[in-house]
């Protein structure tokens, strides 16, 4: 209790030392009694007569035109274009809508008379750290969980057994692999979790007895080169293969954060190219490149499959 009765002590000193009256108290307290009430106000002294006074805040969108008198209420007016109030307030001005749209941007609510203007990162990209990022593309082998937004990059998952990705996107998920007896056809290559089932109607891998476009060498030379691009071997064995194809001379740089998905593509153009150069010579000279690549077993795998004993 002696607590409480020495409070407005202590408030009649702090107006003292404000250069309010005693009365100003009264006012203050009264004031703080209408808000709590529901009724926004603020304390005003009059210019003229001195003497303090309660006044209604004005609205959102809206300021203090001229403040409340004994004898009349406060007069609000509407904030100007690019200007806005977005709270009761007894402000003199509006503010100005002072948020400008960053290249990166779009506008998501424009300037009015309530509220500044708001942006957001444009199709493509989100917010990060105050910057508009590009989101991330998911790269093969992995597919699209959840498609980025403007609050949240792209997030990915590893294609489970029995789907696949076969290139980088930022809004396919992983695919089903296509099912070869279902459509017909014989199951060339399995599928892995960058490229699907890869299928064929070459069934009797005769091709070193068939001629040079005659029937179905063309398709049992596809088969070939798909049987031996997308075998599943390390990244280091499909470059010493690309590289036993096209020869020193060739060579050129191979980027060492290439990854599997991508050499495997590197080299199914590169045979598919060195077919339609030369055809009828793809057989002889794929044989040669696994010899000179040193891979016996995967020379052995094409024989079998494909050349006729």
């Amino acid at each position: 209790m002696g607590g409480r009765a020495a409070a407005p002590g202590r408030a009649m000193g702090t107006l003292e030392r404000w250069g309010l009256p005693p009365w100003a108290l009264a006012i203050l307290l009264l004031a703080l009694a209408t808000h709590a009430a529901g009724e926004l106000t603020y304390p005003w002294r009059d210019v003229e007569t001195q003497e303090w006074l309660t006044c209604s805040q004005c609205p959102p969108g809206t300021f203090v035109q001229r403040p409340c008198r004994r004898d009349s209420p406060t007069m609000c007016s509407a904030c100007p274009p690019r200007h806005y109030t977005q709270f009761w307030n007894y402000l003199e001005r509006c503010r100005y809508c002072n948020v400008i749209c960053g290249e990166r941007e779009e506008e998501a609510r424009p300037c009015q008379a309530t509220h500044n203007r708001a942006c957001r990162c444009r199709p493509g990209f989100f917010a990060h750290a105050g910057f508009c990022l590009e989101h991330a593309p998911c790269p093969p082998g992995t597919g699209v969980a959840v498609p980025g937004t403007p609050s949240q990059n792209t997030q990915c998952q590893p294609c489970p057994p029995g789907t696949f990705s076969a290139s980088s996107s930022r809004s396919e998920p992983c695919q089903p692999h296509r099912n070869c007896t279902a459509l017909g056809l014989v199951l060339n290559v399995p599928g892995s979790s960058s490229h699907d089932a890869l299928c064929t109607n070459c069934t009797g891998f005769p091709l070193s007895t068939m001629e040079p476009g005659g029937p179905g060498a063309e398709e049992c030379e596809r088969a070939v080169i798909d049987f031996v691009a997308f075998q599943d071997m390390s990244s280091k064995r499909l470059v010493r293969l690309w590289q036993a194809l096209v020869g020193p001379a060739a060579w050129g740089p191979v980027a060492p954060r290439e990854g599997r998905a991508e050499l495997q593509l590197r080299l199914w153009r590169q045979l598919t190219e060195m077919r339609d150069a030369r055809p009828g010579t793809l057989g002889v000279r794929l044989l040669q490149a696994l010899r000179e690549a040193r891979l016996p077993g995967l020379e052995r795998s094409v024989r079998t499959r494909f050349w006729a004993h």
